[in-house]
């Protein structure tokens, strides 16, 4: 099982010194990969319920939210190795043309280290500011999954063209191409009935949230694998991962033994990957977030 670390790029306490620190510290420390999250707006007066908390009520500290390319970008020039993820894009605050040129273009530069989570989003003011409608976000989320396939997907630098009813794109020649073959991984967001038949047919993996019990995640992950099977993929090539937000402060010692075992049953399920943030439900300061780091790989890992 693979883990990840949430990069500090919301918040107050997000800053250029941060993100450099704790992207290169799990990099050292072996954590697999780095994750960013996507927010436009922070609404004086929201249209919709945020769904991260039963409130309702999008946190205060993303009022201050860096764009996740842009930071992921920047931290590819300060790493080797480590993976850099989405977790998760919003299809369609974006154009599936840009999405996949910024995508193929971070690919090739990081040496093949992008994991591209995408997701339908929820917020109506924020779909409002980009001109798309909340309606059609399920339609049109689908419909640009299938043109990024499409964009990726041909052996030639000739793109054919792509007519839907969301997207028009011309024939021509499409390049960079992604450093990875046949593509970047693509994780999908999300829990609802329509998520779970877009992972069966698009995606590599599953990327809920912590919110699902392990229970829950099991027999969702049944079902996207009947579904795969009813869309003619090898259920096999349907991966389980997990953003684990609100993890217990392992500094305390009485924390480390219900830390590690969950990440048991989480492997026990067959999750292979975990995004866990530290800075939700609050961002923590930087020398807690290299506490806790420290405190996973040294305390926690070992004991799984």
């Amino acid at each position: 099982m693979k883990l990840g670390i949430a990069l500090p790029h919301f918040g107050p306490l997000a800053n250029t010194e941060a993100i450099i620190t704790v992207a290169r510290k799990a990099e050292a420390l072996g954590f697999d990969s780095l994750w960013v999250l996507d927010r436009l707006l922070w609404p004086l007066e929201p249209s919709s319920k945020y769904p991260g908390n039963p409130r309702g009520e999008m946190p205060t500290p993303m009022q201050i939210t860096y764009d996740p390319l842009t930071v992921l970008s920047f931290v590819a020039a300060h790493t080797q190795k480590v993976r850099l993820g989405t977790s998760v894009l919003v299809a369609g605050y974006r154009s599936p043309v840009v999405v996949a040129k910024m995508a193929s273009t971070l690919d090739v530069l990081s040496g093949g280290r992008l994991i591209l989570g995408l997701g339908s989003g929820w917020s109506a003011d924020e779909f409002a500011s980009v001109g798309q409608s909340l309606v059609e976000r399920n339609e049109r989320t689908d419909e640009f999954l299938e043109l990024l396939d499409e964009l990726w997907g041909e052996k030639a630098a000739c793109f054919p063209g792509f007519e839907g009813k969301y997207y028009r794109v011309p024939r021509s020649i499409f390049l960079p191409r992604p450093v990875q073959k046949p593509r970047p991984q693509i994780w999908i967001g999300g829990n609802s009935v329509r998520v779970l038949r877009r992972v069966a047919k698009f995606a590599d993996a599953w990327h809920p949230t912590s919110r699902l019990s392990p229970a829950e995640l099991a027999q969702a992950m049944r079902r996207i694998r009947e579904l795969a099977r009813e869309e003619g993929r090898d259920t096999s090539s349907v991966a389980l991962t997990l953003r684990w937000n609100a993890f217990p402060d392992i500094t305390e010692r009485s924390n480390i033994a219900v830390a590690a075992q969950r990440l048991r049953e989480y492997r026990e399920i067959g999750i292979e990957h975990i995004c866990i943030d530290l800075n939700i439900p609050q961002p923590v300061s930087l020398a807690y977030m290299i506490d806790i780091m420290e405190a996973l790989m040294r305390e926690v890992v070992p004991r799984i």
